[in-house]
């Protein structure tokens, strides 16, 4: 409990491991600024949960697990989660669509951050701009869609994220098998189930490689049978960002071949090791950070296009070799989180001057028949629970 006279910052963000938790807990834990604030989390669980939770610590005053039911009368559980929020002057840095639907239904004398991470969090921006004091994302092209719609009343701020910069890291020299490596959450929507093809396409031209998957999910059974029998593989699931970045340091190549994506902090994690990535091309944070100097961007679901720049890496070690070196020198000069962070929080500690009067939305319903104010959640509950096809 904040019971000092810091104001009061709150991250709010589900309980998921993978990028989205990573970019927030860089910024907490690497910012000087942030002592000037009490700073805290709120991690959303809806149950029963289906993901990998977040496993390292948040540097935070405060963590609270914000566990709900989709049984439950969506207004209460609105309203427990605006009472976590608090009423401390400060700010509210939200990253998904509950975050939004709480201060849109419940209100908050907090000053309003909306992240735009990618374009599930454009489309909040659409429907909560309303409410929205101030947007911010790592993409340059969102902002710039943001501001461009409504120039004279959007305040929207372009901020890079940043990754820990290991030191005194030269690049590291490839074998004779180049190592790949993939990390990330284990779902469809990444297209690690794509890399198995990628392998084959690559033994099929003469070029073999080493793999490394690194990650949680629920693809991890289906890979390691699809996997079976491959001796250039390995799977691995470490605890910490200091092992994963242990591990992809000992690569040559990142690749992503993701179908959905805003700016992945995984790619800064490689380029801060020496990687080379070889990703999907994506409007956004991809086609801003990788260019031809550092790295490879392939068609969506491109199977061969990933396999061919793997293949032409292979045969072009010079070219490799100042592709690593660039993409080192990039994370060094622009991506450090010590730099940054400070950025983030010293905006989030103008909160203040940029709280700005609420604007008009057009009505937003909240959940289905059964989610009425003046429902009491006992009762919303135990009809949703008996009775599966009531809304």
């Amino acid at each position: 409990m904040n019971t000092g006279k810091k104001p009061e910052i709150v991250f709010i963000l589900p309980d998921i491991l993978g990028g989205v938790s990573s970019f927030n807990r860089n910024i907490i834990n690497n910012a000087s600024l942030r002592e000037k604030a009490y700073v805290r989390v709120i991690l959303l669980r809806e149950l029963p949960w289906q993901h990998a939770t977040i496993t390292e610590a948040f540097d935070a005053d405060e963590v609270v697990s914000f566990q709900y039911s989709s049984h439950e009368n969506r207004h209460a559980i609105l309203k427990r989660l605006s009472e976590a929020l608090g009423t401390a002057p400060g700010a509210v840095f939200c990253n998904e669509g509950l975050a939004m639907e709480c201060v849109y239904q419940c209100g908050t004398n907090k000053t309003v951050y909306q992240f735009i991470h990618d374009f599930y969090n454009m489309r909040l921006a659409v429907i909560y701009g309303g409410i929205t004091d101030v947007f911010i994302s790592h993409t340059r092209l969102f902002v710039d869609v943001l501001i461009s719609a409504d120039p004279p009343n959007v305040r929207a701020f372009h901020l890079p994220h940043g990754v820990a910069i290991p030191k005194d890291l030269p690049p590291s020299v490839p074998g004779n098998a180049l190592k790949v490596v993939f990390t990330g959450r284990l779902v469809e929507d990444k297209g690690v189930q794509d890399l198995y093809a990628i392998n084959q396409l690559l033994r099929d031209s003469g070029v073999m490689a080493e793999w490394t998957i690194i990650g949680r999910g629920p693809l991890k059974k289906h890979l390691e049978e699809q996997w079976t029998g491959e001796a250039n593989i390995r799977f691995a699931s470490p605890d910490s960002t200091g092992e994963v970045m242990q591990m992809m340091g000992a690569n040559d190549i990142f690749i992503l071949p993701t179908r959905f994506e805003g700016s992945p902090v995984t790619i800064l994690e490689a380029l801060s090791t020496g990687l080379v990535p070889v990703v999907s091309d994506l409007p956004g944070g991809i086609r801003e950070i990788v260019t031809e100097d550092i790295g490879r961007t392939i068609p969506i679901g491109d199977n061969r296009g990933f396999a061919a720049a793997i293949a032409n890496l292979h045969r072009d070690r010079d070219q490799l070799m100042k592709m690593k070196a660039a993409a080192r020198n990039l994370a060094q000069e622009q991506f450090d989180i010590k730099v940054t962070s400070d950025r983030y929080f010293d905006l989030l500690l103008r909160y203040a001057s940029l709280k700005k009067e609420p604007g008009t939305l057009n009505p937003v319903p909240v959940g289905f028949r059964l989610d009425q104010k003046w429902l009491p959640n006992v009762l919303v509950s135990f009809l949703r629970k008996g009775f599966p096809v009531m809304k």
